[in-house]
């Protein structure tokens, strides 16, 4: 039901240039010839010592773990410590002194735990109690590092660290709720264990604080096999291409175009890849580092536990079921700790809805792409999940924004045989639908990409891409909502 953006920082040295506008050389500029020379080697040789950090660090904190495991004297808090350390040392090595911050967010919060748990009438309102201090304490320290390259270096991670702290904090209140314990504050080494543990510190994924401890306290040996390499190794070549998709090939492609609508959907693509780069990267650094999403979630037969889910982005059913595959991990983290505790306190999925958005963006920092980005995607979700609701009642026909479960206890599905009545029509009426949210991911998405909608410096450099399309989308949506008020 929520997309989010990681802000990922392009490590490389030609991450700001425009790639509209390229230095002329002596042969064409869309010359794959060129562009192998000049962006992807380049390119992919630098993320590959990138990458070198981060499934190294994770690989020597999974081995410390299975050395700590075949000892006599099996330890836990042995076990937190490997994982400290590996995280403090990777932080070291790829951010430098920068890692300070990050360390700063976690005994801060460590402190404000502490602190909450005196006082029984705040340890049953704990976690809303951290989202708004965390959000706070992120805010305030990009206000004061802005504009910097150690606030450039870390913001990712220090968003990955704010979801973990927040998860914590539920899962203490949980805790409370059900078994009035004064004391369930969990101790400094498991505390640190979790937040610095090096296989999801720089590019994630979030994973439960309860997740983390099932996965370090399995035998590891158990966890390690050929299929695991397998997943790694593939994970790491869907990375890279991605990578090379979104920074060479992909802006290449119809760069001459004078038509707005082709750089549009070029763009947002290049975004999509861009993210889909980064997600695959996370998820061959948690593979390395023998942690688990969930524990009953169940892998790909070929790349393990999935972050993201590319082809159910690329055609998608609607912008909700979009969304929820955007980046699963960061979904779950959403809807389990915000939109299920507004929605029982108001009773109201609009309301629930706009929190979780609100919520999602502000984990992100002051980032004003990210803040229109969402809010639009918000809407434009909820819109079209009432209307494709409201027709599936007035017709019994199996339209929904999520795919129905069988059996579909609607009376016009495809899924009863292409012979029954009505399923030509529902099929085509969710093809329809289809495609518009492939148009709204272009509009929205093409935001995202620095070369069009220009540095995020006020809100009026930010609408120029959108009004140089006369928001069509937004009118779309608008004729949307009327349309549902008139079925």
């Amino acid at each position: 039901m929520y997309m989010s953006y990681y802000n990922y920082d392009e490590p490389l040295e030609y991450a700001d240039e425009d790639y509209d506008t390229i230095p002329e050389q002596n042969e064409p500029i869309n010359s794959w010839t060129n562009i192998c020379e000049t962006c992807i080697l380049p390119s992919t040789m630098q993320i590959i010592s990138y990458m070198g950090i981060i499934i190294g660090f994770s690989f020597i904190c999974h081995i410390g773990i299975v050395i700590c495991y075949h000892l006599k004297t099996k330890k836990e808090w042995l076990l937190h410590i490997i994982s400290i350390s590996a995280g403090c040392g990777m932080l070291t090595v790829a951010v430098g002194t920068n890692s300070f911050i990050i360390i700063f967010f976690a005994i801060f919060s460590y402190l404000v735990f502490l602190l909450i748990n005196l006082f029984p009438p705040f340890r049953k309102n704990i976690g809303v109690i951290m989202v708004i201090c965390t959000i706070l304490t992120l805010l305030c320290s990009e206000h004061i590092w802005k504009n910097q390259i150690a606030w450039e270096m870390i913001k990712g991670s220090a968003m990955v660290v704010n979801m973990k702290i927040i998860s914590i904090a539920f899962e203490m209140q949980e805790t409370v709720l059900k078994s009035q314990r004064a004391k369930n504050v969990p101790n400094i080494l498991s505390f640190c264990g979790y937040i610095f543990t090096p296989a999801n510190l720089i590019v994630g994924p979030w994973i439960p604080y309860s997740s983390y401890l099932y996965s370090i306290r399995l035998n590891p040996t158990k966890q390690f096999h050929m299929r695991r390499l397998m997943w790694v190794c593939f994970c790491c070549l869907l990375s890279l291409g991605f990578l090379n998709s979104s920074n060479c090939i992909v802006p290449y492609l119809f760069s001459n175009s004078s038509l707005v609508w082709v750089r549009i959907f070029r763009d947002a693509f290049a975004v999509r890849c861009s993210h889909y780069f980064v997600s695959f990267l996370s998820q061959a650094s948690l593979i390395t580092g023998g942690l688990l999403i969930h524990k009953d979630d169940k892998p790909n037969k070929w790349l393990g536990h999935m972050v993201t889910l590319p082809l159910h982005i690329e055609f998608p059913r609607s912008l909700s079921s979009a969304v929820r595959v955007w980046n699963v991990p960061m979904h779950k983290f959403l809807k389990e700790y915000i939109f299920r505790g507004i929605y029982k306190r108001f009773n109201s999925h609009l309301v629930a809805i706009f929190v979780t958005y609100l919520v999602s963006s502000l984990l992100h920092g002051q980032y004003l792409k990210i803040y229109l980005v969402l809010f639009s995607l918000a809407i434009f979700g909820f819109v079209e999940s009432i209307l494709r609701k409201k027709i599936s009642i007035a017709f019994n026909a199996c339209v929904t924004a999520q795919a129905c479960r069988k059996p579909c206890h609607f009376k016009h599905c495809s899924s009863h045989g292409w012979r029954s009545d009505g399923a030509i029509l529902v099929k085509l009426t969710n093809l329809l639908f289809s495609m518009v949210t492939i148009f709204h991911l272009a509009y929205i998405g093409a935001m995202m990409n620095e070369s069009i909608a220009g540095e995020d410096t006020g809100f009026g450099v930010d609408l120029s891409l959108w009004s140089s399309v006369s928001y069509f989308n937004h009118w779309i949506v608008l004729l949307t909502y009327l349309l549902y008020l008139v079925i």
